[in-house]
């Protein structure tokens, strides 16, 4: 296994989906001694930061042990469309759907949603309802992030 596959399979915190998946991962270079690891987090403050770290970390050591490892991460960089197309099949499964692509409801593809506030259980969410299922779902993305106006 490669130091790319062993980062890029690395989950999420929040949800069963890999970082590489995500759109999270923008590279991973070794230099001399050591392995700095780029990454894009999806969100500006997001919570998960150091837990994504030590598992970055643990990925690399399970292929290189005792090699020193540096993440550094870009803030503000990450986009919706960074989201890879199994990244996306991904997050559909587990009930999100992706900004700035479709808003039909993930479990019964309804377009009959509407949006159910302005935030949700993150900066990164923005909660829907569906009106044909009656489920509740996630978009994931900054707040507005590829929002329709029509959408109420």
């Amino acid at each position: 296994m490669t130091l790319n596959d062993a980062v890029g399979g690395v989950l999420d915190p929040e949800i069963d989906v890999t970082l590489a998946a995500l759109g999270v991962v923008r590279s991973v270079l070794t230099e001399r001694d050591r392995v700095v690891v780029t990454l894009a987090p999806t969100r500006i403050g997001c919570p998960a930061l150091g837990e994504i770290g030590r598992r970055v970390r643990a990925a690399v050591h399970r292929v290189a042990p005792g090699v020193a490892v540096q993440v550094e991460w870009l803030r503000g960089t990450w986009r919706p469309e960074d989201v890879s197309g199994a990244g996306i099949r991904a997050l559909t499964s587990a009930g999100y759907r992706v900004a700035g692509g479709d808003t039909s409801c993930p479990y019964c593809l309804s377009d009959d949603v509407t949006r159910a506030g302005r935030f949700g259980g993150g900066v990164c969410r923005t909660p829907f309802s569906c009106r044909s299922c009656g489920s509740s779902f996630d978009l994931l993305g900054t707040a507005t992030c590829g929002l329709r106006d029509d959408i109420t």
